[in-house]
């Protein structure tokens, strides 16, 4: 690893370590810390490859100051390596002394067991440290060896019995703290792969039991947002369960609350019902499907995308995946009597093939993305004659923007009737989210005011048109972009971009992925062609929007633990593929 110059050394023996969770407020004698991690790569306290970029605010109540901020990776061995440092001098803004400083640290593809991001704050004069304490950020290896006991459990209900008889419930409460009763509401238990589990509350399935805090002793509570903490089920003896988090400690019944502890704690886990899922997997319908089919039902059903996708989205309404496919498995299942077997069997693949998102995979807004934000520069405009699509030849307003990144520099021109240019600078900004590779097969971009009062994107491979009804932000606009960028790659990209052959959503590898997949991502991306006079495609599957509604979803994931693991797993032969498109653009999976 890189040694640190002298001059900061010291500053590395005390550095202490930076906040799990965002946002996290820590106060000191001398000043107010918040740190802010921009892009995710912790998760159940647990780092992942890639720049770390952290913003570091400093607010002092008592007046101006100086301050040495450092942001540091460290290897298990206590060796530092990437590194940056900043000062920063607190000046009234808003009505406070406040400094911001935005630090970056890579952290390597390959981790190690100890691996740590590590912060630190210090008072320029006397050098010594904001206290940041209690917060430290390290990495665990996934442990290999241990016996799990999860098979045959998933997607039930129980009870999680203690040793002496109590139960570890949810209780009501805005955080629904986890405590120790004689009764209280079952969980749900749901196989996450890789030999973890998580528990979740079957009033709400998207409150899940999550551990708060890296020490023992540390509260265990429901939590209220969509981040699962995953744990091991370990078999004990005598047919019991010991429930164990990342760090290594175990969950424990204590005094009447619930903790974690170093020392394995027995539980009982008492079966209380049964879930649609299961139910639908006892019908004989079920058993028609081959076991590769049976299992591959089993991993969308419990997998964590069926309960992320697309929860808190207009378009899902708050519903989720899962919450769709167990109202048609109870109909399903009720219905069994009246039913054979292959009526029953042809319902289930129907709901399974509904699409997940209602519409437009969309409402979700893009995190930075690796190799994105590059620096933008703008040319004065220029009239120039151009056809546009459905306007015909004009004369419009040209200007030519720069990309520039780290990785290439690309001069690309903007056509636009928008005399406020306020639609075209958006999406000047829009684009300038996407890494080079991404976006390099675009020769032009057109911006212009529908003459239909409809919005609309279109992208032929090198052309990407864009027609707005009024003002539409550079947000909105990135998800759009998004999608209509994965046609650039998939066409113009291809070996020939007038053979359509070549193109990528036409290849058997493709198509074969997205038929073993069997979920569909959007209504949008479920379409056929359906234009009588298209004599050569009528009737046929679009998967030109099929590959370009994939595409939108997996960068609305970037950066979102859940949603990254949830497309992984509901579209794991799409992923791969869209991963050899990536790369053969000159791309590596985002994650």
């Amino acid at each position: 690893m890189r040694k640190l110059l002298a001059v900061f050394t010291s500053f590395a023996l005390t550095l202490a370590a930076l906040p799990m969770a965002a946002g996290a407020a820590i106060t000191a004698d001398a000043a107010q810390v918040t740190y802010r991690i921009n892009n995710t790569v912790v998760s159940d306290g647990r780092l992942s490859s890639g720049s770390l970029n952290a913003t570091v605010q400093i607010m002092n109540p008592d007046g101006a100051g100086k301050y040495f901020i450092s942001l540091g990776f460290y290897g298990a061995d206590g060796e530092l390596g990437e590194f940056s440092a900043a000062l920063a001098a607190t000046e009234l803004k808003y009505g406070f002394n406040m400094a911001d400083a935005v630090l970056t640290a890579d952290v390597p593809a390959e981790l190690e067991d100890g691996d740590s991001i590590r912060a630190i704050v210090m008072d320029a004069e006397t050098l010594m440290p904001v206290d940041t304490a209690n917060s430290t950020l390290t990495y665990r290896a996934p442990q290999t060896d241990v016996e799990t006991g999860y098979t045959g459990i998933y997607e039930r209900y129980y009870t999680l019995d203690g040793a002496d008889g109590s139960l570890a419930v949810v209780q009501e409460g805005s955080r629904k703290y986890l405590r120790a009763e004689s009764a209280g509401t079952p969980f749900r238990l749901k196989d996450m792969d890789e030999g973890f589990v998580a528990f979740v509350d079957s009033t709400d399935s998207q409150r899940r039991l999550q551990s708060s805090g890296g020490v023992s002793g540390r509260g265990i509570y429901g939590y209220g947002g969509s981040t699962a903490m995953l744990w091991r089920l370990e078999s004990a003896e005598g047919g019991k369960y010991y429930v164990r988090g990342y760090d290594g400690d175990y969950l424990a019944l204590e005094g009447g609350e619930a903790v974690m502890r170093e020392a394995p704690y027995p539980f009982s886990l008492t079966k209380k019902g049964e879930s649609p899922f299961t139910l639908m997997t006892s019908l004989d319908g079920f058993r028609l499907f081959t076991e590769a089919e049976q299992q591959r039902i089993i991993d969308i059903c419990t997998s964590v995308g069926a309960g992320v996708f697309p929860r808190g989205t207009a378009a899902g309404a708050g519903t989720t995946f899962l919450d769709r496919l167990e109202s048609s498995f109870t109909k399903i299942y009720d219905n069994a009597a009246s039913t054979d077997a292959e009526a029953q069997k042809s319902a289930i693949l129907e709901a399974l093939q509904t699409p997940i998102y209602p519409g437009l995979a969309d409402f979700i807004n893009l995190n930075p993305l690796k190799g994105g934000g590059a620096e933008v520069s703008v040319a004065e405009p220029v009239d120039e004659e151009l056809y546009i699509w459905d306007l015909g030849f004009g004369v419009h307003k040209r200007i030519d923007v720069t990309y520039k990144t780290d990785e290439a520099t690309q001069v690309l021109p903007f056509y636009t009737d928008d005399p406020s240019y306020e639609n075209v600078q958006n999406a000047i900004n829009a684009l300038a989210k996407f890494p080079y590779n991404y976006r390099k097969y675009l020769e032009k971009v057109c911006v212009y005011a529908s003459p239909d009062e409809n919005s609309a994107y279109y992208c032929d491979g090198p052309v990407l048109t864009v027609r707005l009804r009024g003002i539409v932000d550079a947000e909105m606009m990135a998800r759009s972009f998004a999608h209509e960028l994965g046609h650039s790659i998939d066409m113009a990209g291809g070996e020939n971009y007038q053979d359509k052959a070549t193109h990528w959503c036409q290849t058997d590898e493709w198509q074969r992925a997205f038929a073993d997949d069997i979920v569909i991502v959007s209504d949008y991306g479920n379409m056929f062609y359906d234009d009588p006079n298209d004599v050569e495609n009528y009737g046929k599957r679009n998967y030109y929007e099929e590959l370009a509604e994939f595409a939108r979803l997996y960068f609305q994931c970037c950066g979102n633990r859940d949603r990254e693991i949830g497309l992984k797993q509901l579209f794991p032969n799409q992923y791969k593929s869209f991963g050899r498109l990536l790369e053969r653009s000159g791309m590596e999976h985002f994650f």
